[in-house]
C-alpha cells in the first residue's frame, strides 16, 4: 500500500507514507491516500493521536519531480486545487498529530512535517526547502508553517539559498521540536503520541483550533498555489525538471 494505517495501541495509530524508491515523494496518488487515512483516523473513536511517517529511513521528498512538467492550465489548477485540499486537511486535523522524521524532509515534505503539532527528527535528518532548485515557488502552507516556527528571515534565507539543515539546526530554529539519535524518530514520536493520547480529547481539539489559526493557513495555501501556478509555466521551472531528468545541476542563467 502507498499509505499505509497502522492502530498501535494506546490510542494511537501509525500513518506511514510508502514510496521508498522515490523517497516517500507525494505523487497524486499518494497524496490522495494520505488525505483518506486521515479522513478515516478523524473519525476514529479508538484514536486519539497519529504519527505521520516515512518508509524505509526517509520522511518524504517532497512533490514528485517525475510527474512534473505538464502545462495545461486546467490540470495544473486542479493539483494546485488538490495541494490546498490536502494541506488544509492535515492543518485542521482535529486530533494531534506527530510528524517522525528520519532521513530527509524536502520542499513539501517540510511542508507537511510542520504542518503538524509536533516534529520529532533525528540528529543526521535533513530538512530543504528546495523549491527554488526546480524554478518552483513554496508550497504545502511553509509560508505559513515555517515562518510561525523560526520566522519570516529564517524561511527565507533557507528558501533562497535551498541548503538542507541538519537536525541540531532545525531544532535549534524551531523547526523540530524533539530530537533523537539516529533510527530514534519513530520511538520518541510514538512516546510523545501516547502521552498526547492521554490527554483530554475535546479539550485539545479546542486548543488547536484556536491556536493553529486555520484562516491564516488557508490564505497562505491560496497564495501559494496562485504563485506556483504562475511558476509551474515559467521558462526556469523547465530548466529546473530538465536538469533533474538529465541528473545535472540546473542552469537558470541562460533561461530568459
Amino acid at each position: 500500500m502507498i499509505v499505509e494505517c497502522e492502530h498501535a495501541g494506546d490510542g494511537v495509530a501509525v500513518v506511514t507514507l510508502n514510496r521508498p524508491e522515490a523517497r516517500n515523494a507525494l505523487s497524486a496518488q499518494l497524496r490522495e491516500a494520505l488525505c483518506e487515512a486521515l479522513t478515516g483516523l478523524a473519525g476514529d473513536d479508538a484514536v486519539r493521536a497519529v504519527v505521520i511517517t516515512g518508509a524505509a529511513g526517509h520522511f518524504c521528498a517532497g512533490g514528485d519531480i517525475r510527474t512534473m512538467g505538464e502545462t495545461d492550465p486546467v490540470a495544473l489548477r486542479e493539483r494546485m486545487h488538490a495541494m490546498v485540499r490536502a494541506a488544509s486537511l492535515v492543518g485542521s486535523f482535529p486530533k494531534p498529530l506527530i510528524a517522525a522524521v528520519p532521513g530527509h524532509a524536502a520542499g513539501a515534505g517540510v511542508g507537511l512535517a510542520c504542518l503538524c503539532d509536533v516534529v520529532v527528527a533525528e540528529e543526521s535528518s535533513t530538512f530543504t526547502l528546495s523549491f527554488l532548485r526546480i524554478g518552483l515557488g513554496p508550497d504545502w502552507g511553509v509560508t505559513h508553517t515555517v515562518a510561525r516556527r523560526a520566522g519570516a528571515a529564517v524561511i527565507q534565507r533557507l528558501l533562497l539559498t535551498r541548503e538542507g539543515i541538519k537536525g541540531p539546526e532545525a531544532l535549534r530554529l524551531g523547526i523540530v521540536d524533539v530530537l533523537t539519535a539516529p533510527g530514534g524518530a519513530l520511538a520518541a514520536a510514538m512516546a510523545q503520541a501516547r502521552n498526547l493520547a492521554a490527554g483530554p480529547p475535546q479539550g485539545m481539539a479546542a486548543v488547536k483550533q484556536l491556536i493553529g489559526d486555520a484562516p491564516a493557513l488557508r490564505a497562505a495555501l491560496e497564495r501559494e498555489a496562485a504563485l506556483q501556478l504562475e511558476r509551474f509555466l515559467s521558462a526556469e521551472h523547465a530548466e529546473g525538471v530538465a536538469a533533474f531528468g538529465d541528473k545535472r545541476a540546473p542552469d537558470f542563467s541562460r533561461v530568459s
